[in-house]
């Protein structure tokens, strides 16, 4: 039997869909995982196999589809085209703006994370009573965990500016912990590489990793992450490794938080005024979000 695990475009949904490929594989499917990055984790998860979701022209020769939707034509076309054969995971879902529900798709509980929801999910689809979170990771050789105790590494960057803390806080944050004795390390994309030369001026390391194998490696012998919400998150609560995640939404934030290995999320104080009209802690989360605080909430969790 064949399988076909398709996720969205973020590599943090390819690592919590892989808990999906690893069970189907565990039940002796045949899994390819489509995603357009993760693939570069091939060595991390041997006996796995990865393509391209962009190069996806048919999936006629797969028994069994798991689409993670994601809200676009390409979603919907599959849903369309492939319905018979077709799992759905919704993390929510609303008549109208999605195709119609059936007893193939599972939709999420959001006040779990995406990683629980999708091991409860794949057991119900598969008829299993017990769920297993496990996405089947597997360490290369050579590597130490969390070798460098006093290296923590601070990812400043995000998908949209709407979900991204203040640079200059980040980098507030890192001189507090260069003080304390840590190591601070600022990761980015290479896309994102030369705005972040230009803002550290030097003053903090600012590593290239070519793929994110060289990233994951990096993070997996680190002591700490803290983020905004994204990928490289996921990746260090895959890898075990502590996070503490910046955030805009608690809400949001129950679902979207890494889920591999909980860590912390520190969100603006429900106090702050969210009025319909006014939206202020949603629009300008990032000004009720002090460095302070962070340093705080780090290390309250290295001393624990």
């Amino acid at each position: 039997m064949k399988a076909a695990v398709i996720c969205s475009k973020g590599m943090g949904d390819g690592l919590m869909m892989m808990v999906a490929s690893h069970r189907l594989k565990l039940e002796g499917y045949q899994v390819t995982t489509f995603q357009d990055t993760i693939g570069q984790l091939n060595e991390w998860f041997p006996g796995h196999a990865f393509a391209k979701r962009s190069t996806i022209e048919n999936l006629d020769s797969f028994d069994f589809i798991l689409l993670q939707n994601d809200n676009t034509p390409f979603s919907f076309n599959l849903i369309d085209r492939y319905r018979e054969k077709i799992h759905v995971f919704y993390a929510s879902y609303e008549e109208g703006k999605h195709r119609p529900r059936i007893s193939k798709d599972y939709l999420f509980n959001r006040s779990q994370p995406m990683v629980t929801n999708i091991a409860e999910g794949i057991a119900s689809l598969l008829g299993k009573i017990d769920s297993i979170q496990e996405n089947g990771i597997t360490i290369p050789k050579g590597l130490s965990y969390r070798k460098h105790q006093n290296r923590v590494i601070i990812h400043p960057t995000s998908t949209t500016p709407q979900r991204t803390w203040n640079a200059e806080k980040f980098i507030n944050v890192a001189r507090d912990l260069e003080k304390a004795g840590f190591c601070p390390i600022f990761s980015v994309s290479p896309p994102e590489r030369e705005r972040w030369l230009s803002l550290l001026h030097n003053r903090f390391p600012l590593p290239e990793f070519p793929t994110i194998s060289e990233l994951a490696a990096y993070i997996y012998e680190s002591h700490f992450l803290i983020g905004n919400e994204s990928g490289t998150g996921h990746l260090a609560s895959n890898l075990v490794i502590p996070t503490l995640i910046v955030a805009g939404c608690p809400k949001q934030m129950a679902l979207w938080r890494p889920g591999f290995l909980l860590g912390q999320v520190v969100t603006p104080s429900s106090y702050i005024p969210n009025f319909k009209l006014l939206r202020l802690r949603e629009k300008k989360w990032q000004t009720f979000i002090s460095p302070r605080r962070i340093l705080k909430t780090f290390h309250k969790m290295h001393t624990s």
